[in-house]
């Protein structure tokens, strides 16, 4: 059945609930109803008993019929009467009783019930079967220091009850049946339709997100679905703009990439070339020769690290455990340079799990421009890279700290865009974004840790690599 009702769509759920939730009201309005209901019933018998017998104890000319009286007290279901005051105790009415069959007797006496006791009573009467004698006590409007004692049958009481009951089902169902509608069609017209709207929206949307028509048209409303539906058309012509833009940048990558590689196959026969020049008989031309040569070595890196850039996919990662302390070693060397002191301080004993190709690319970016920054100092002699490493909360921490004139404020900026964050003539601005793109394929980051007069430190973090 909750299979069933779950599968039940929003309008049909919303109907169901409603007229349960109105019936479930309506109940807990019948439960105290049934109790006054019997209080009015016994307290109009009372007042009945009361008067009647008024009418009897007067004066004989004007003391009405007691065979009339007799026919009142039946109409009204009472079988016996009694008045009850301080010093006495006056039988009006005996009830006529079959003494070979005579029913149980039930004693309630009203001026002792409390709000519980009256509903408790009341629905025990309602469930009740037979028809026994109630003999009831109450305190008439009129009466005063009296009380009135009637017999009445419990059957009579319980049809009265199952009379009420009736009416208030059948009124509770037609309110329950109106107020669901209208709140059924409130709701229906507020909620349910507006959100149908923008479900249908978001399928369409995922089915074509490029395409412009599907992005939702707003209705101005002003409540929480306005805002909702304001924020869903911001998000897809978000997503769409971006679509679109990473399909542009796709296509130009595949084709940079393609141009890239073709140019530094060029560049490469160029680079052979211009050793042939160094070699020339003609001093111009070899003076010319070490400029060619430099500017040919920036281009292939350009290429080189423009084909590395797009390929940092975490799915492409081939990890396993290597000593770090040993790459470390093996970066110091392939970017040591004249007077800068390489430091290796990872311990030898720290193992990590990573790709070692993709990491040694990171930390040999990372160094080679924390070499080259100093290597432009006019004096570079004393100054120093280092390498350190430690575990940190289960993974690895590697700073690389320099001991250079630091990134100037405006190259923090953009530090971590690539083409963006070069701060040398002919730096390509990749260095760093590449070391950020195999950082976070491990699920690590990369951040600049300081940057200052006395020099700067990145720190590469890789989650749970540590052994």
């Amino acid at each position: 059945m909750k299979t069933a009702f779950a599968k039940r769509s929003l309008s049909t759920k919303l109907l169901f609930l409603t007229i349960i939730f109105v019936f479930v009201a309506e109940f807990v309005v019948l439960v105290p109803s049934i109790a006054k209901q019997r209080g009015d019933w016994f307290m109009i018998r009372f007042e009945e008993a009361y008067l009647a017998s008024l009418a009897l104890e007067g004066p004989r000319e004007g003391a009405a019929d007691e065979m009339l009286v007799r026919q009142l007290f039946s109409t009204a279901n009472i079988l016996g009467v009694t008045i009850n005051s301080d010093d006495m105790r006056m039988l009006i009415l005996a009830p006529e009783i079959n003494p070979h069959g005579a029913p149980n007797m039930l004693r309630v006496d009203l001026t002792q019930e409390n709000k519980m006791d009256l509903i408790a009573n009341a629905w025990g009467t309602f469930f009740s079967r037979g028809d026994h004698l109630i003999q009831a006590t109450g305190e008439p409007q009129f009466a005063t220091d009296q009380t009135v004692d009637i017999i009445v049958s419990q059957k009579a009481l319980r049809d009265d009850l199952y009379a009420y009951a009736r009416n208030i089902f059948l009124l509770s169902l037609v309110i329950s049946t109106l107020t669901a509608g209208l709140v059924y069609w409130s709701l229906n017209r507020m909620i349910v339709r507006p959100v149908k709207r923008l479900t249908e929206n978001i399928t369409a949307f995922d089915a074509d997100p490029e395409n412009a028509l599907g992005i939702l048209k707003p209705s101005g409303r002003k409540d929480e679905i306005g805002v909702a539906e304001e924020s869903l058309a911001a998000m897809e012509k978000s997503v769409r703009d971006l679509l679109g833009e990473r399909r542009r940048l796709a296509a130009l990558g595949a084709g940079i990439s393609k141009i890239s590689h073709d140019l530094r196959n060029i560049l490469a026969s160029a680079q052979l070339m211009s050793d042939r020049l160094a070699k020339s008989d003609d001093p111009s031309v070899r003076k010319l020769s070490p400029r060619l040569i430099s500017a040919l070595d920036r281009a292939i890196a350009l290429s080189r690290d423009t084909l590395t850039f797009g390929r940092m996919e975490s799915q492409l990662l081939s990890k396993s455990p290597f000593s770090l302390h040993d790459l470390v070693d093996e970066v110091l060397d392939d970017t040591a340079a004249m007077g800068v002191t390489a430091i290796n301080n990872a311990p030898e004993n720290l193992s990590i799990a990573a790709d070692r190709t993709q990491l040694y690319r990171a930390l040999f970016n990372l160094v080679r421009n924390a070499v080259d920054a100093m290597m432009e100092i006019e004096n570079a002699e004393g100054h120093t890279v280092s390498v350190d490493a430690h575990v940190e909360n289960g993974a690895v921490a590697i700073a690389i700290a320099d001991s250079g004139p630091g990134l100037p404020d405006h190259a923090k900026a953009d530090l971590f865009e690539p083409f963006k964050g070069s701060q040398k003539p002919g730096g390509s601005g990749l260095g760093v974004a590449i070391a950020a793109e195999i950082a976070r394929a491990h699920g690590g980051s990369l951040i600049l840790d300081k940057s200052d007069a006395t020099g700067a430190t990145f720190c590469i973090t890789l989650p749970g690599a540590a052994q």
